[in-house]
């Protein structure tokens, strides 16, 4: 054989394997598997909701009640105890709680704070709480049974 056709014949030879990679399908990937159309996503957790609190105080225990919602990490909602029902804004960051209101305890307008925990599970928060010139008290809450 000569050089000529060796280099024909070469030529050939890579022509063919060129055309035979070039019609050779990609190989097959594993399509993902799409959401389940019943399947909803997780509800997010939220403080949004009637609570039961109790309030650890020095001349005894008091157990007012939270209703909230929240919407982002804002919090509003009504606090209601032994003077009333006051208006309350505060916010929730991760599992942190926070939130006040003035109430108005036999005339004198009292500045209340709350600071605390939220339970990984949403279901119970516990913390701090200055109640004004009444001094500082440690609380909870439990979400109120859905009756």
């Amino acid at each position: 054989m000569s050089i000529r056709n060796g280099f024909i014949t070469s030529l050939i030879v890579c022509g063919v394997a060129a055309s035979l990679s070039a019609q050779t399908p990609p190989p097959q990937q594993t399509p993902k598997p799409s959401p389940s159309p019943t399947a909803s996503p997780a509800p997010a957790l939220s403080v949004t909701g009637k609570w039961t609190m109790t309030l650890e105080m020095q001349m005894g225990t008091a157990t007012p009640t939270l209703d909230l919602t929240q919407q982002g990490e804002k919090i509003t909602g009504t606090y209601e105890g032994r003077y009333g029902k006051f208006a309350l804004t505060g916010t929730v960051k991760k599992n942190v709680i926070e939130f006040s209101f003035t109430m108005s305890a036999e005339g004198t307008d009292v500045a209340m704070v709350f600071k605390g925990q939220v339970a990984a599970d949403f279901k119970s928060m516990k913390g701090d709480a200055d109640m004004g010139g009444m001094g500082e008290v440690a609380w909870s809450a439990a979400p109120q049974k859905k009756v």
